[in-house]
């Protein structure tokens, strides 16, 4: 069955919007520059281990801040929505490996595996913490930017698991996600959480509220949520058909409470526009967690350093009858 990418996103700054993009490169970590900016708590004893990050699932004022990327590549601005001063900050989208060697190092911990976090300084974290009303730090992933993927989210045994692509590939790792090093939509599940809502709310870009990194356009060959039965996609370049990028569907994503903010406001939607309880209804689909509500698919792809783009021809080259269960190896300690 044959379909097309339709938009493509990177989150330079998790729980910030995101950047739509005509390309983005691959690499084990997901995509090129998502998530690999955390906001964190100024901690009040800098010595007392990891940090706490903040997240738009409990600061809904995150989506007030909107990003962007020059032509070049090489600077990213985040603009406050709603400030009538200082409204705007640009930020290196690859800091100098020299402008970071003094700087502050913490550890951030998401879902039980941990990375570095490096400092970007006290202009940027002015920026934020005004916004904000709270002490806030802006870190870049240290160390060899990568973190172990969390077992805890997949139910593993363990603290961290190990999968690849394939049998060619590397194993895959992340930055500051949350779980995976992608997140996989279709436009048909898009149009059905579209309908759920009031019709006066449905003229906004839904799928923002759902981070998604590779939005799939399936047309009227697919229905919704058919993408829950996913196993393998190969993605071919429309530059050259030979070039292809496979994609490993790992596992139905469970959503959480970010579905429910208010991108326009800052703040929490009304109760009939919430997409998460709205979904809660029939969507309650991840046999290993039956509580949470199902939206996308969790995903990793290869090789590292092929270029995907929209319009993208997307096959879906294998099904599977349940729900995809990533290789539940426990990674290497260290």
């Amino acid at each position: 069955m044959l379909t097309r990418s339709r938009k493509l996103f990177i989150y330079p700054i998790k729980s910030l919007g995101p950047v739509e993009v005509t390309t983005a490169e691959v690499t084990n970590e997901g995509l090129r520059f998502d998530r690999q900016y955390i906001l964190v708590k100024q901690p009040v004893d800098p010595s007392a281990g990891i940090v706490q990050h903040v997240t738009i699932k409990n600061n809904w004022s995150l989506g007030l801040f909107r990003t962007s990327i020059d032509k070049s590549w090489s600077q990213l601005t985040i603009t406050h929505i709603q400030a009538d001063d200082n409204a705007v900050i640009s930020i290196p989208l690859t800091p100098s490996p020299l402008s970071l060697f003094r700087a502050a190092t913490f550890r951030v911990s998401i879902f039980g595996t941990q990375a570095p976090g490096i400092d970007m300084g006290e202009r940027i974290a002015s920026y934020f913490s005004r916004h904000l009303n709270f002490p806030a730090r802006l870190l870049y992933i240290g160390g060899n930017g990568q973190r172990e993927i969390p077992g805890a989210v997949f139910k593993a045994p363990t603290e961290s698991v190990s999968f690849s692509v394939n049998d060619k590939l590397l194993p895959q790792r992340i930055r500051f996600a949350d779980a995976s090093p992608l997140l996989i939509t279709s436009t048909a599940s898009e149009e059905d959480a579209r309908r759920r809502l009031p019709p006066a709310a449905r003229g906004g870009d839904v799928i923002l509220r759902f981070r998604s990194n590779i939005h799939v356009d399936v047309g009227d060959e697919q229905g919704p949520y058919e993408e829950d039965g996913w196993g393998m996609l190969a993605i071919r370049s429309q530059l050259n058909s030979d070039l292809e990028v496979s994609v490993r569907c790992l596992f139905k994503a469970v959503r959480c409470l970010s579905l429910n903010a208010d991108l326009v406001n800052g703040g929490m939607c009304a109760t009939p526009e919430q997409l998460y309880g709205l979904l809660m209804r029939d969507r309650r689909v991840n046999e290993k967690l039956p509580h949470k509500p199902v939206f996308g698919q969790y995903a990793c792809a290869g090789p590292s350093g092929a270029v995907l783009r929209v319009g993208d021809e997307v096959v879906v080259t294998s099904r599977v009858h349940k729900s995809p269960t990533p290789l539940l190896t426990p990674a290497p300690n260290g």
